[in-house]
């Protein structure tokens, strides 16, 4: 069974840096990118536009567009040859095997590998309206359904908002946009679901004089060509909305690293250790699925270097101790 010092899961911005910085190292790598199913699921996937990092303003489609051009790129140099390979590929387990791990892909495939990056991911659960999720998706697609404050908050300027959701999260993220934006009054829409708000999200519901609607969502207002104008409720309301904010959680893409008792928060988030090591040693998580940080292209990359390095100087240690060894 072959060897590898890294296997990197995940074909995103998350992983593509870590298989990056893993080849650079000259560290053998095998980057695992998913298949046409798991990259679906990914939120790289349905990224259009990116304003919030200098220089990607008017890149569509960036993080696929910048995974293509950083494997191309490593393709093309000749000094690189032998050390990383990308392939279309799912890992469906991963079983600890002393120091290492064996990784299970394809058709009855396996891998050695002495360490794993994983970088997985999230995607954020979307509001069934009428049964389907599907009627949200041309909103999303146009940035008029928005699931990163951080990312696209400005783009609520100008426009009548609401908010999605049913617990404290999604009465926060309007407080803010009320801070931040200036809104003069963001109703928060909980689509059927029963409130869940605490004692003093209450208290800030009332200070910016936030209506709650509790009635399901039947119909989305607009066209996919026009854009969102609002929301028809089960009780007859109309919410005027031309932006609106989808609160209501994520799904974490953790099994390989759950199947291994790793340990994961109330959202199902990787708990990680200061160099991005999970709770099951030489296994690493990096972007979206690690607990506690901000989910962000760059606070990735800088994750994916991090965990990178660590591996790197694990190694080097290793093989200097080895070499000690020998001398000795």
């Amino acid at each position: 069974m072959e060897t590898v010092d890294v296997a990197v899961i995940g074909g995103g911005g998350a992983g593509a840096m870590a298989y990056l910085r893993s080849v650079l190292n000259c560290d053998r790598t095998v980057l695992f990118m998913g298949n046409k199913t798991t990259s679906r699921r990914g939120r790289a996937m349905w990224v259009g536009e990116v304003d919030n990092i200098p220089g990607m303003h008017d890149s569509k489609r960036p993080i696929l567009g910048t995974v293509k051009s950083t494997l191309a790129w490593i393709d093309g140099q000749e000094s690189l040859k032998g050390i990383g390979t990308a392939v279309k590929d799912v890992v469906t387990s991963i079983q600890r095997d002393g120091d290492r791990f064996i990784l299970n892909h394809g058709a009855d495939e396996a891998l050695n590998a002495r360490y794993v990056i994983l970088a997985t991911g999230i995607m954020d659960v979307q509001p069934e309206i009428g049964g389907s999720i599907e009627p949200i998706f041309p909103y999303a697609n146009r940035g008029e359904a928005i699931y990163c404050v951080r990312c696209d908050g400005h783009r609520t300027l100008g426009h009548t908002l609401s908010v999605i959701g049913h617990n404290s999260t999604a009465a926060s993220i309007a407080a803010m946009m009320i801070q931040r934006y200036q809104h003069k009054q963001v109703p928060i829409l909980t689509n059927g679901a029963e409130p869940e708000f605490s004692e003093s999200s209450k208290k800030l519901m009332s200070v910016y004089d936030m209506p709650v609607h509790t009635a399901a969502i039947t119909e989305v207002l607009g066209t996919p060509r026009t854009g969102l104008e609002g929301f028809v409720l089960a009780d007859g309301a109309r919410i005027d909305s031309t932006r609106t904010i989808v609160s209501l959680g994520i799904i974490a893409y953790n099994q390989l690293l759950t199947n291994l008792d790793g340990q994961v928060d109330g959202s199902g988030k990787a708990v990680v250790s200061e160099k991005y090591e999970s709770t099951i040693p030489g296994l690493f998580v990096v972007g979206d699925l690690v607990a506690g940080r901000k989910m962000q292209i760059y606070t990735a990359w800088d994750e994916a270097v991090d965990a990178a390095d660590e591996i790197n100087r694990r190694l080097r240690t290793r093989g200097y101790q080895e070499l000690l060894g020998d001398l000795t």
